[in-house]
């Protein structure tokens, strides 16, 4: 290989780097800014459960934030939308067992087992809030998650949308926001081509472990 084709090369890796840092920035960015106001709903979106079936730390971050939410009666109604991984890790039914744990009541919780993914979370969020006549919702996730998650239930037909975060970061907080990037773009080209595309779920992660197992 020439030297030339060698500088082109670095320069184009340290132009997408630079690019790739930049947006996941204003990605972080956007999610730390988004409007916040009462709600009439809240929509909790699922994350990773331990071993035992309960919350893992992410999660449990997620619902304490909406649990406040709730107690400040800014979100009377809570969604919780998580998919099933394997029997007994069922995210949307660990998270209500955790808010009626902690003092929601039963009928203040709405369980969706089908949210495999973030698109398929805020459609089914949307067509709960448009039987029950609903307009204004409140995100709860990442911050790095927000910017997708509103995309997502916008283009599903969200009237109003407010996003709220876990306010303390973590060290992995850094690679789910880069990873957040690539995420992000191919939300926005799918949903800017086809507003009614298909929810697709790919978890790089999981993906990566299931593969090492294989030749564990």
């Amino acid at each position: 290989m020439s030297r030339r084709l060698i500088r082109f090369a670095l320069r184009v890796g340290v132009a997408t780097a630079l690019c790739w840092f930049v947006a996941a920035v204003l990605i972080c960015l956007k999610g730390m800014t988004a409007p916040y106001g009462d709600a009439d709903i809240a929509v909790i979106l699922g994350n990773a459960l331990e071993d035992d079936g309960t919350p893992g730390p992410i999660l449990v971050a997620r619902l304490d934030t909406a649990l406040q939410c709730h107690r400040a009666g800014q979100c009377p109604t809570l969604f919780v939308s998580g998919a099933i991984e394997d029997p007994g890790l069922n995210e949307a039914e660990a998270m209500r067992t955790w808010l009626i744990d902690h003092g929601v009541a039963q009928d203040a919780v709405v369980v969706d087992e089908h949210g495999n993914n973030t698109l398929a979370s805020a459609r089914n969020a949307i067509a709960f809030m448009r039987k029950h006549g609903m307009r204004r919702v409140m995100l709860v996730t990442q911050s790095y998650h927000l910017p997708r998650a509103r995309l997502a239930i916008e283009r599903a037909g969200a009237p109003v949308v407010y996003g709220t975060y876990p306010h303390h970061l973590r060290a992995m907080d850094a690679y789910w926001t880069f990873r957040e990037v690539p995420a992000y773009a191919v939300y926005f080209v799918r949903l800017a081509l086809n507003p009614d595309a298909r929810p697709v779920s790919f978890r790089p992660m999981l993906f990566l472990l299931k593969l090492l197992s294989k030749f564990g």
